[in-house]
Order: C-alpha cells, then sequence, then structure tokens
C-alpha cells in the first residue's frame, strides 16, 4: 500500500480556507500566539509572585540562583532542568550587566523580580511555539484554520493555562509538547516519509521535554508518525536517549543519579510523593480522582475518545494497520489514557497538562481523518464544529482565569495589608511569617526548603545566609509548617532565643498552631486572634493591636 498517497489529500478536501493567500494566512496564524502573550502576561500580574503560587514558583527561583552560584541544579524531583537553566540564564546575565560583586546577594535582592522575568519568559516560549508551531501546522494543511485549531491547545483548561503562566515546569513542558505535536501532524500528514533530519528534530524536542518533567515520557509514542521510514524512527530513538542523558548530565546530574529512584518510591507506594503504604494505586481515590479529571475538561475528554472511534473506524473499514493518521491519533489516545491513570493515581489538575494542550493538533488530525473515511462531508462543516468546540473552550478558559485572577488578587492584597498592619503595630517586634499568609517578605523561605535545606551542604547554606544578612537589613524571620523549624536568615532558630532579642513577637500562620506545630511558641503563653483567615499569634503585645493596625491600612 502506498501510505504517502493515502495521507495527503487535495488541499482544498479538509479545510475550507486551503486557497487563501499566503499573507492572509499568515495574518491569521499570528492571531492566537499575540492573544494568548496579552492574556497570560495581564494573568499574571494579577498572581503575586509571593501569594499562593509561592509553591513552586520559589523552588525554581533559588534553584536557578543556585545554579547561578555556581553549585549546579539541587532539584531532580520534576526534573525540571530546563526551568532551573532560564532562570539561571536571567540570573547570570542581569548579574553580568549590572557587574554585580556576590551573585547570591545581586539575586536575593532581587528574588521577586527573577520569578518576573522568567515568567515573562516562558510566555515568550510557550508564544513562540503557538507561532512556529502554526506555520508548520498550515502549511502541512494548507489552511490558517488548521493552524489555528492547533493553537487553541493553549487554551483548553482553566488549571493548564494558569500552569502554563507559573515557574513550573509545566509551563516549558506545555511550549515543548505544543511544537513537538506541530512536528509530528507534519510528518504524519506529509506526502513524502519522513526524512531523518526530521527524526533527529522529534528525538531532540523530547529530550528537552523529558527533562523538563518525567510525565512528558509517553509522548515517546508519537514517534510511530516516524514508521514510514525507519531510519528517522531509529534517528528520533537515540537522539532522543542520548539527549536526554547528555543534557541531563551536564545541567542536572541527580535527574540521573536521584531521580528515577524518586520514581519508583512514587510507583511503589498509594500515597503522594512515594508515601504511605506499598502499593501502585489507592482505588478508594482512583476512580472518584479519574472522575473528577474527566468533569474538569469534559469536552478535552471527548476529543480523545473521537479520535479513538476515528482510529478504530479507519482500521476495521479500510484494514490499513500502519495508516499514519490513524497510527498517530492511536499514540495520543494512548497519551492521553497514561496521563489519566497517573494523573488519578497522584492526584493534582494539571499532570493533565501535555495531553490537554495537544486537543487542538489532535483536532485536526481528526478532521482530516473523518474527510478521508467520508469524503462526502462538507469542509466547511467539520471546520465549523471543530472551530465551534475550541472557541467554546477557549471563552470558558479565560472567564475562569479572569476569575481566578481576581480572586487571587484580592487574597494577595489582604496579605501584602496585613503585612503592613504587623510593621506598624509593633515595629520593634520579631516579625514572624510562614507559608501560604501571602507575606510578600517570606517567599524565599520555600525556595530555600526544597533546595539547599534538602541537598545544600553546610558552607553553601552559610553562603546564603551571610548574602541574605548582607542585603537586608531586617532579619528573615520563617515558621516552617513543614519541617517544625523556627528560621533566621535561614539558619535554624528557637523562639526562646527570638524571646530574649525582641521585646515582642508577632507570627502569621495559615492554620491554628498545636503543640507539635508551634515549635515552641505555645511555651511563650501567645495572645491569638484571627485575621481574614490568617492566625495570628503575638508574645508581649495584645492581638487586637495588629488587628487595629490592619482595619487602619485601609
Amino acid at each position: 500500500m502506498n501510505h504517502g498517497s493515502t495521507t495527503m489529500m487535495p488541499d482544498d478536501c479538509c479545510f475550507p480556507d486551503a486557497r487563501v493567500s499566503g499573507r492572509i494566512r499568515t495574518l491569521l496564524i499570528l492571531v492566537v500566539p499575540s492573544l494568548y502573550l496579552a492574556a497570560t502576561l495581564l494573568y499574571s500580574a494579577y498572581q503575586a509572585v509571593w501569594g499562593v503560587q509561592v509553591d513552586p514558583e520559589s523552588a525554581y527561583t533559588m534553584n536557578g540562583l543556585v545554579a547561578a552560584a555556581g553549585y549546579g541544579s539541587l532539584k531532580f524531583d520534576h526534573p525540571g532542568t530546563t526551568t532551573t537553566l532560564l532562570v539561571e540564564l536571567i540570573v547570570r546575565g542581569w548579574a553580568l550587566l549590572a557587574r554585580a560583586e556576590d551573585i547570591v546577594a545581586f539575586g536575593l535582592e532581587r528574588y521577586d523580580a527573577i520569578t518576573w522575568a522568567a515568567r515573562a519568559g516562558e510566555a515568550l516560549v510557550l508564544t513562540a511555539a503557538l507561532l512556529a508551531g502554526g506555520i508548520i501546522v498550515g502549511r502541512a494543511t494548507h489552511s490558517a484554520i488548521a493552524a489555528m485549531l492547533f493553537q487553541a491547545g493553549a487554551f483548553v483548561n482553566a488549571d493548564a493555562f494558569h500552569f502554563q503562566m507559573v515557574l513550573a515546569p509545566e509551563s516549558l513542558m506545555a511550549a515543548i509538547a505544543l511544537f513537538g505535536m506541530a512536528i509530528v501532524t507534519k510528518a504524519t500528514l506529509d506526502a513524502h516519509p519522513p526524512s531523518t533530519g526530521l527524526g533527529i528534530v522529534c528525538g531532540a524536542i523530547f529530550a528537552l521535554g523529558f527533562s523538563t518533567k518525567y510525565l512528558y515520557l509517553p509522548q515517546a509514542l508519537f514517534a510511530v508518525c516516524l514508521l514510514r521510514n525507519r531510519r528517522a524512527f531509529v534517528a528520533a530513538a537515540v537522539t532522543g536517549a542520548i539527549g536526554f542523558i547528555g543534557f541531563s548530565l551536564i545541567f542536572n546530574p541527580g535527574t540521573i543519579t536521584r531521580g528515577f529512584g524518586w520514581l519508583v518510591q512514587i510507583a511503589t507506594h498509594k500515597g503522594n510523593y512515594g508515601e504511605g503504604e506499598p502499593g501502585f494505586i489507592d482505588f478508594g481515590m482512583f476512580w472518584s480522582n479519574m472522575a473528577e479529571i474527566i468533569n474538569a475538561a469534559p469536552l478535552v475528554f471527548g476529543v480523545y475518545v473521537a479520535a479513538a472511534a476515528v482510529a478504530l473506524a479507519w482500521w476495521i473499514g479500510r484494514r490499513s494497520w500502519r495508516d499514519p493518521v490513524s497510527l498517530t491519533l492511536g499514540a495520543a489516545v494512548l497519551i492521553h489514557a497514561a496521563h489519566l491513570v497517573a494523573t488519578s493515581k497522584h492526584y493534582a489538575l494539571h499532570y493533565m497538562m501535555a495531553p490537554w494542550v495537544l486537543t487542538g493538533g489532535v483536532l485536526v488530525l481528526i478532521v482530516v481523518q473523518v474527510r478521508r473515511l467520508v469524503p462526502a462531508v462538507p469542509p466547511v462543516a467539520l471546520s465549523l464544529l471543530a472551530g465551534g468546540l475550541c472557541a467554546a473552550m477557549s471563552a470558558m478558559t479565560l472567564v475562569d482565569a479572569r476569575a481566578a485572577a481576581l480572586q487571587a488578587s484580592h487574597l494577595n492584597a489582604i496579605g501584602a495589608r496585613l503585612s503592613k498592619a504587623v510593621v506598624a503595630a509593633g515595629p520593634a517586634c520579631a516579625n514572624v511569617s510562614g507559608m501560604f499568609v501571602r507575606a510578600p517578605e517570606n517567599d524565599m523561605n520555600h525556595g530555600w526548603d526544597m533546595t539547599l535545606q534538602l541537598w545544600g551542604d553546610q558552607p553553601m547554606r552559610d553562603r546564603f545566609s551571610a548574602a541574605y544578612a548582607s542585603a537586608f537589613r531586617v532579619p528573615l524571620l520563617d515558621h516552617n509548617g513543614y519541617t517544625h523549624v523556627l528560621k533566621n536568615n535561614f539558619r535554624p532558630y528557637s523562639y526562646a532565643k527570638l524571646g530574649a532579642d525582641y521585646p515582642c513577637i508577632i507570627v502569621r500562620s495559615a492554620v491554628v498552631l498545636d503543640a507539635e506545630s508551634s515549635i515552641g511558641l505555645l511555651a511563650l503563653n501567645p495572645d491569638h486572634c484571627v485575621i481574614e483567615g490568617t492566625h495570628v499569634y503575638t508574645v508581649g503585645l495584645a492581638c487586637a493591636k495588629v488587628r487595629s493596625s490592619f482595619l487602619e491600612q485601609r
């Protein structure tokens, strides 16, 4: 069978704009990337880096600073290598331009600005992936409509849209997955078998994606689009393996030496992050988690069900088991299923991001396959159906994202206002805060806990602590709810010492404290009140004074 002839169709067979001029097609392909860039930067402006998203953003900001200081990456658990490298490049470049004497102090002073810059960098990378991918898909299908359907993957779900903005591995993984899907579409629809060079490109994209997030692994199934040329398939496999190992050994060796052990720990225990009893799946939560995932993006789930249906229809009806379009759609369905199972086991909606952002590309292939199966179906009808689905998903995503942005902005404003109230009520007091109270001054501590505290040696910790003390006049006091340690400029401390050093103490906590979580604070018989959901504990000062100060900050 001539697979190429069954893949390519006449220019006007699948999408009604196939004969539109190249200039107009290019302008249409610019629409979605421009909308995405504007929307995500505006959304980011409402999401303070010291707000709820301090986890995981601070971990990658601190890890990038650690790498820029010459220590290499200290995070390997996702592994986030490309994310850390982005931050490292920003820190090194900025410090070089500013001629900083101490890169650690320089980075700590500009900690939040570095996170903002990295967010913007990720937004530009994903915008570039949308633009380049749109051009590739547009040329492969001779259609700007197809290109825009592909690009709609950036707006497929509000949770995915949020994590595309956040400084975390998911953002760059989404960009790499989108661009990779464009290459897969080209290899699938091209009249000629894929070249060896295209196989190398596919392998390199996989290496970058897998270095960004371990969850990218199922994307390896898309190698089926290269089966028309065995050399291209082998080139992709070799390039992907060598590229991942080489890239990791250069920029994040822990990915190889410790990361896969962490994955085994997760796979062999029922709880999150390798916790809980031994076993693979807790079926008491698995099916309910799966139902929540499907309910969170029902249209996406429907697209993958449709992909499975049209692929099976071709295989059963035409007996063409090696058809490139059917193989690619089948791979997409298996990728979605793999993520669905993994996320139902280890629940967090954004773990579905990879198959979610591919939805637009899968829709393009579904339209092509339906037209091949039923040529009598008008291209306009298919395009309107697919375009309407994408428009509906995008509109819902933007509406939900707007609501989330306004809520986050409101809560972050409360946190910033409470920080000012604490200083105004007790300017001489020790100002202690913990995670999730949205304290602008506290976000560095989470980054410290996830990098230097876990994997740094003592000289590294001492260097960062001394750098903070040299850069800031006010000590950074952290009440850590995870490790149950009080820290002063990243060093372990105690409330007994703090009480001797300061005439009063003010502590903010996201939860009520007990004998264990108080880390010794309750032994000082503190006053307690709740201000806008934040628990405030005071020693040597009435909690009511902090409340009054908060009300005066309006």
